[in-house]
């Protein structure tokens, strides 16, 4: 903290010195005809978007779904992680302007891609989960250019906690010694500003 209280205090006295070398850069002497005129140059800086969004969103470095067991039955057998993302940090938001975050999965390109668990070593063994919000999968809402909605956050301190869901009947009479072992996916996320009343 101490280095860069120096340092801006150091680049502030720079500043000021050449500021006043520029005013004093030039003599009009009455006396010498071609030194009675002189020009000097006007510069200024507008600073771009003085008020624009500052932001800080939190997301989970890992999600661990743990052991997965194959069902012995046929049928719907769901496992439930949730994932939880924060909003650390907003200012200069617009009224009525909001942060959303979006998410879809690393490989996907368009909304019909699905969330995805790769196994670590045996690439053609896949596992797809899904994340949900109020029991309803992102994934039946808007696609955007940079996944799903996950949330819109309005101020600092907010949270918001889906769940990821993976149906283990894919596993259902699976050979283990060829799907058994770890798995792994990712998620991308994208923030952006937007009108809180956008669809």
């Amino acid at each position: 903290m101490k280095k860069k209280v120096v340092a801006g205090f150091m680049a502030a006295t720079m500043m000021v010195s050449v500021m006043t070398t520029g005013v004093f850069a030039k003599d009009l002497d009455p006396t010498d005809e071609t030194q009675r005129s002189g020009d000097t140059t006007v510069t200024a800086t507008v600073e771009e978007n003085p008020n624009k969004a500052d932001y800080i969103i939190r997301i989970p470095e890992t999600v661990d779904f743990g052991k997965i067991k194959q069902p012995e039955t046929e049928g719907d057998a769901y496992s439930y992680k949730d994932i939880t993302v924060e909003c650390v940090k907003a200012e200069n938001l617009e009224a009525g302007t909001g942060i959303a975050v979006l998410v879809k999965d690393a490989t996907a390109t368009g909304n019909t891609d699905p969330f995805l668990l790769t196994h670590n070593t045996n690439k053609d063994c896949a596992l797809t989960y899904e994340i949900m919000y109020n029991d309803a999968s992102i994934q039946n809402g808007t696609w955007y250019d940079n996944g799903f909605l996950f949330n819109v956050f309005m101020k600092a301190g907010q949270s918001a906690t889906d769940q990821l869901r993976l149906n283990r009947n894919q596993l259902y009479n699976k050979d283990l010694s060829t799907w058994g072992g770890a798995y792994t996916g990712t998620l991308n996320f994208y923030t952006r500003v937007r009108n809180v009343s956008a669809q």
